[in-house]
Formats: structure tokens, C-alpha cells, sequence
């Protein structure tokens, strides 16, 4: 068996392939605790993969491309290890827009649970290093599955560990509570850092929640309930779906309701915060595009 790869950046669908010419925009899929690039977005029935099998069908133009990271709930530090999985998604999203005019190429970043906190981090990383502004100027909307937004408040961390627990009961024979919920607890006021960070910076994207209605099976409750996954911020498009935590982002077939939710909001997304402008890197550089904040030496052109 060979051995999965992490730190990549998988091209799903690349309409300059499949002769439908230049993209138009990057879809950037992350995953979450215990997914991987693409069984997370894949129906356990239907084994139908969205992003390549249906996305292309209605968005021919889109570029789909999946970040893996290691996201194993045992035997390694993923939750520890955001700001590392961060700075990785960066460093090989630049890579796949080393060309100057995918520079201004538009970016939407779609994010399953806690990979949505690796987003985050990313995007707040990208906004002050001079190597990654591009990405933060072309980022035009984030869309969250399941992602709790819990703020600086700690405790409300300590409190989402624990409704974790049901996706990773401790190992055959140990008792002690999983390791996901250790390692959430631990680091759960560097994590609140993040989403604090990240609160600021918000209203430069268009931002999606999406929330689960359903239970965990053999439980009564949610993983991720209503009041973690939204930001509740003024511009946040709030949208629930009749799914549990795991299966939020995973779709039937072409006529599953949620799969037109979702199709319908990248493209919305894609045109970025409208109340701020719907432009790539509005609240960073006045509306402008990268090269034309490099050409004016970091400083948006004035007005005419």
C-alpha cells in the first residue's frame, strides 16, 4: 500500500486540461480532523466525489484544488499543528500561482470542521507577509462546513472538545478521553487566538456557514451545534443543512438538495463581500489588485 501523501496541493479539475480554457477561479477545498483531500468530500453510498464529479458540470471554469494534511485523530499533532498546516496550504497555493497573472486570479477557500481554523490561520498569516499577500489580496470568499467559530472565549473551547469526543472514542482498551479532545483542551487558548485574529480581518471576504440539523448517530446531540458554527457577523450567510457533522460536505448526486446550496454560494462568493466592495483584498488595499498595490508601493492609487 502506498503511502499518503501530505502537504500537497491536489489539482481535482483543471478546465486548461480538459480544453475549457483558462480558470477563472481557484476553489481551494480543506479538510477536516480524520478526512483527507478526498474522502471527506465523498459520498460513503454513492461514492460520488463533488468536486470532481458534479462542480465541473456546473462551473466548467472553476479550478478545483484539495490541500492534505495529516489529520489523523491518533498518533499526531494536527490540532497542535495549525499554524504549521497553515503555512503549508500557503506555501503550496503560491506554488500553483507562481505566474504573474494568477496573481489576481479569484481564490475561494471551502473548509470542512477544524479545517476551516487552518484557513483561518492562513489567511491571517497571509495578510502580513509580503510573500503571501497575493493570496490574501485574491481571496474573495470562505465558505465553513461545520467549523466552530467559538472566539477568544476559552472556555467555549474547552466545551467544543468535549462534543468532539463522539468522532474519535478512546483506542480499544485505554479509558483516558481521545486524543482529539486532549489536544483541543491544550491548545484551546492558542486556538481561540486565531479565530480572534481572524474576527478582524472577516469582513474583507464573503463568509458561508453552514451548520448540521442532525445529530451524531447514537447520540442526542450535534457535534459542531448552531451557535459554535456561526460568526454572526452582518455580512455572515447563514445556511443550514439536514446533514450530521461528517456528512455536511458530502453530496448524493447532482439533484441533492445541499449540493445546489453549495455550487450557488461559490459562485456568490466569488464575488466577494458585497458590502465591502466585492472586490479581492477590499479591506487590505482599497478595493485594488495586487500588482496595482505593488505598482503603487503599497499604497492604493488615489482617486481621480
Amino acid at each position: 500500500m502506498s503511502r499518503r501523501r501530505h502537504l500537497v496541493l491536489e489539482t481535482i479539475y483543471d478546465p486548461d486540461e480538459v480544453g475549457n480554457g483558462p480558470a477563472d477561479l481557484d476553489l481551494v477545498l480543506v479538510h477536516g480532523l480524520n478526512g483527507d483531500y478526498e474522502k471527506t468530500w465523498t459520498h460513503e453510498k454513492t461514492k460520488v466525489f463533488w468536486p470532481r464529479d458534479l462542480l465541473p458540470k456546473k462551473q466548467p471554469h472553476t479550478r478545483v484544488l484539495s490541500f492534505s494534511f495529516n489529520a489523523d485523530i491518533w498518533g499526531n499533532t494536527s490540532v497542535a499543528g495549525i499554524r504549521e498546516n497553515a503555512r503549508a496550504l500557503l506555501a503550496t497555493l503560491s506554488d500553483e500561482r507562481e505566474e504573474l497573472e494568477e496573481n489576481e486570479r479569484p481564490i475561494v477557500f471551502l473548509a470542512h470542521s477544524l479545517g476551516g481554523l487552518v484557513v483561518k490561520q492562513a489567511l491571517c498569516t497571509a495578510s502580513i507577509e509580503t510573500q503571501y499577500l497575493p493570496i490574501a489580496f485574491a481571496t474573495r470568499g470562505l465558505m465553513f462546513y461545520g467549523t466552530p467559530h467559538a472566539g477568544a472565549e476559552q472556555d467555549r473551547w474547552l466545551a467544543i472538545a468535549k462534543s468532539f469526543a463522539p468522532l474519535a472514542p478512546p483506542a480499544r482498551g485505554r479509558s483516558r478521553v481521545s486524543a482529539l479532545v486532549e489536544a483541543l483542551e491544550t491548545n484551546s487558548k492558542d486556538i481561540a487566538g486565531i479565530c480572534e485574529d481572524f474576527r478582524c480581518r472577516a469582513r474583507n471576504y464573503a463568509i458561508v456557514s453552514f451548520f448540521e440539523t442532525f445529530a451524531w448517530p447514537g447520540t442526542s446531540s450535534t457535534i459542531v451545534g448552531r451557535m459554535s458554527a456561526l460568526m454572526n457577523l452582518d455580512h455572515e450567510d447563514q445556511v443550514p443543512l439536514d446533514a450530521h457533522h461528517m456528512d455536511l460536505c458530502r453530496f448524493e448526486s447532482e439533484r441533492d438538495p445541499a449540493f445546489k446550496r453549495t455550487y450557488l454560494r461559490i459562485k456568490k462568493a466569488a464575488k466577494g463581500n458585497l458590502s465591502n466592495g466585492g472586490q479581492a483584498g477590499a479591506g487590505m488595499g482599497g478595493g485594488v489588485t495586487y500588482n496595482q498595490y505593488v505598482i503603487y508601493g503599497g499604497q492604493p492609487p488615489k482617486a481621480v
